[in-house]
């Protein structure tokens, strides 16, 4: 069974926390008073830190899926964390179906970012030196999936994508579900970085 750990020393994210995720049972609160390495933490949990109750610097080897939660998110700390192992980074006053869903990602293996983040990310992406596997993959969609995906790879939100093409953004999302069952990719920063 996967326990969510909850480091921090907000204990209103803590209750917040132990709402959503099964209560005191499923979740276990790692008081700030100690180092995450002190900590004993199974590959299998799911760990979500508090920046507000340590620093980047203080990170242990990371061992299990971790969601990381900051005041203000940033394209630059969120590449970082990525690096270090983190797998999910976000606002620490996220709403909670955000968090939910931040948390289910994490235990599907997949990595979360907020929108405006992953935008960011994918504008930064170096342009691939060939484009043969952006072409290859653009070769089996539709004309108008390739155009979504082609937004997508400059960096558009969702909403952005759907001012652009004229269309809603339901039909945005359903032709991104069409273009990662066709691709193989699991998510936008996925396909972006196979496209680019």
């Amino acid at each position: 069974m996967v326990s969510v750990h909850i480091y921090s020393k907000d204990l209103n994210l803590v209750q917040q926390c132990r709402d959503l995720f099964g209560g005191r049972k499923k979740t276990k609160h790692f008081s700030a008073d100690k180092t995450l390495a002190e900590y004993d933490i199974s590959s299998n949990d799911i760990l979500i830190i508090d920046f507000d109750a340590c620093d980047e610097k203080d990170l242990p080897k990371i061992v299990c899926s971790c969601l990381a939660l900051v005041a203000i998110p940033q394209k630059d700390q969120a590449l970082r964390l990525l690096q270090k192992g983190i797998r999910a980074y976000g606002n620490r006053y996220m709403h909670e179906e955000n968090l939910k869903q931040a948390v289910t990602t994490l235990k599907a293996g997949q990595i979360w970012l907020p929108p405006a983040i992953i935008s960011q990310v994918i504008s930064a992406l170096p342009a691939a030196k060939t484009e043969d596997e952006g072409e290859e993959l653009l070769n089996i969609l539709t004309s108008r999936e390739a155009e979504v995906a082609k937004w997508l790879v400059n960096g558009l939100s969702n909403q952005e994508i759907s001012e652009k093409m004229f269309v809603s953004v339901r039909t945005v999302k359903a032709h991104l579900t069409s273009i990662f069952k066709k691709t193989g990719c699991r998510n936008r920063l996925e396909l972006a970085t196979r496209m680019k």
